[in-house]
């Protein structure tokens, strides 16, 4: 259980007034929350505030008398502590969780193990349940069961009388469905795009009958977009740019002959056709890794030279790529906050970077959703996973508005296939190929890409979590191995006959493609 705030948080502050989206949603949640309608999906992009929408929910419901309780469920404990503090601030309740208290936050991770313990509350008080960064939880797809979030919340759904979930990124990456929310029919895929009028719409609980044919697509309550928060001044305008480089050698040993052989790319993409290099090996080399970080420095320069407290976000493939680029920042001259699951004083320095002017954060997974970090406003994407929703969910964190004079926010990336196709599309709401999903007898069809991003944040381990805490369907990010060469960068392979790995090197010339987000009138 998070624990209650400390003596910095126990006065209220007084709270701005609502943007309009969040009081149209929240005037549709309270008109659409029935016993007939249990459950609410408020999907509303990174950086909107959806957390203080949920709060005055709850405000609200509770003061017409329809709930008592309030349970929160978050991907992190800094998110879960954030949660609480906005709930306390709204609502003038406690949300600490003992004695005297009106709600309760916990992360995905502790919440099997406190089921029965909200089943008991449950049937004492009238609950209200808000699971934030809902896609977290599977529910059933063909003949796979949901994972253990997804079971948790199904089991704990009848000791509930509301549930309301968040998310910018309302579906996952392995295929599945999400359990509590509805999912409208249609005969197969190609009706996707079409209105489905004809179709029939009803609650899920996650389970996905076994004769099934055709796709279901998922309906949201309420959408707030990308596009309407940047006209809203709610969010920034992203700028995104992918840096490649024309001039590229690979150089490795053919493991028949022995001899050393080069071949020379035109563009990272062509680069990561060959199977001796994979995405997760490239964003550690040197030369990319020290460029994108040189652009994100110098974007941030001139930002701070207008607004010395504005930052910059570097999310890296793992802890010790993580410290290495903490080391290459500080090199240069910058303090950096690095913050990992390794690291047991990690949330403490993440509160202190929130409050202060240091330029430079640098994790892993801790801040790649949910994290309120207004002042971030650069980030510099060299997490191995490529998934769309892992990509729109950090760039979220550097477009939160905090007044008039920051407009924009830039975002760096390598120039990889798969990530310039999310950036290309940032304008659309809701991916029909991820919110779509399809359904066939006997057998498992995923129609996203891989799983979700992993939590580098667990209440129950001092370091990273362990696969049970981790949404079904999460493999590493990598292309297929060739038996010829070596996968891994200084690494030989168990397939390869000479223990030799490939070398790469980059040209001086780096080049930035820039791919900013195009608004309609």
């Amino acid at each position: 259980m998070i624990q209650p705030p400390t003596s910095r948080h126990t006065s209220r502050p007084a709270l701005p007034p609502l943007r309009p989206w969040q009081s149209a949603c929240l005037q549709q949640a309270l008109a659409t929350l029935s016993p007939q309608h249990p459950h609410f999906l408020c999907q509303a992009t990174p950086g909107a505030g959806k957390m203080r929408l949920a709060a005055e929910l709850a405000k609200a419901l509770m003061a017409r008398g329809d709930i008592d309780y309030v349970v929160y469920c978050g991907p992190t404990r800094a998110v879960v502590q954030a949660a609480i503090e906005t709930l306390h601030t709204v609502t003038g309740k406690p949300m600490h969780g003992q004695l005297g208290a009106a709600g309760a936050g916990m992360t995905y991770q502790a919440l099997p193990g406190r089921l029965d313990a909200l089943k008991r509350l449950g049937q004492q008080h009238r609950l209200l349940l808000i699971w934030d960064e809902s896609h977290h939880a599977a529910g059933h797809l063909g003949g796979e069961g949901p994972n253990r979030w997804g079971s948790t919340l199904m089991a704990l759904e009848r000791h509930t009388t509301y549930s309301l979930a968040l998310s910018g990124t309302p579906w996952r990456t392995d295929g599945s469905c999400m359990p509590l929310l509805r999912y409208l029919e249609v005969a197969d895929e190609h009706q996707a795009t079409g209105s489905g009028k004809d179709a029939s719409v009803g609650a899920m609980t996650g389970r996905t009958e076994s004769d099934a044919t055709g796709a279901q697509i998922l309906q949201p309550d309420f959408v707030y977009t990308l596009q309407e928060a940047i006209r809203d001044g709610v969010c920034r305008y992203p700028y995104v740019q992918l840096v490649d480089n024309r001039a590229i050698e690979l150089t490795g040993f053919h493991p028949r002959t022995g001899r050393q052989e080069t071949r020379r790319y035109a563009s990272i993409p062509q680069l990561l056709r060959h199977p001796a290099i994979d995405y997760g090996s490239l964003v550690r080399l040197d030369a990319p890794m020290q460029r994108l970080l040189s652009l994100g420095v110098q974007q941030l320069n001139t930002l701070r030279q207008h607004d010395p407290k504005a930052a910059g976000l570097v999310v890296a493939a793992d802890i010790e790529h993580a410290e290495a680029v903490t080391q290459q920042l500080e090199a240069e001259g910058y303090e950096v906050c690095l913050v990992t699951s390794r690291d047991p004083l990690a949330h403490a320095r993440l509160d202190t970077f929130h409050q202060g002017r240091m330029p430079w954060l640098v994790a892993v997974g801790m801040v790649a959703e949910g994290v309120d970090i207004p002042r971030l406003r650069v980030g510099c994407y060299l997490s191995h996973i490529r998934t769309e929703q892992h990509f729109r969910q950090v760039l979220g964190r550097i477009i939160r508005r905090q007044g008039d004079g920051d407009a924009d926010c830039f975002f760096y990336a390598l120039n990889d296939a798969r990530l310039a196709q999310m950036a290309r599309r940032l304008s659309d709401d809701l991916p029909q190929n991820l919110a779509t999903i399809s359904l066939s007898v006997g057998a498992t069809t995923h129609t996203g890409g891989r799983g979700a991003p992993p939590l580098d944040d667990s209440p129950t381990t001092p370091h990273a979590p362990g696969m049970a805490d981790v949404p079904a369907g999460y493999p590493p990010d990598s292309t297929s191995a060739d038996s010829s060469v070596s996968v891994a960068m200084g690494a030989p392979s168990a397939e390869s006959t000479i223990s030799v790995a490939p070398d790469v090197a980059f040209s001086e010339a780096f080049f930035e493609r820039l791919i900013a987000l195009r608004l309609t009138p």
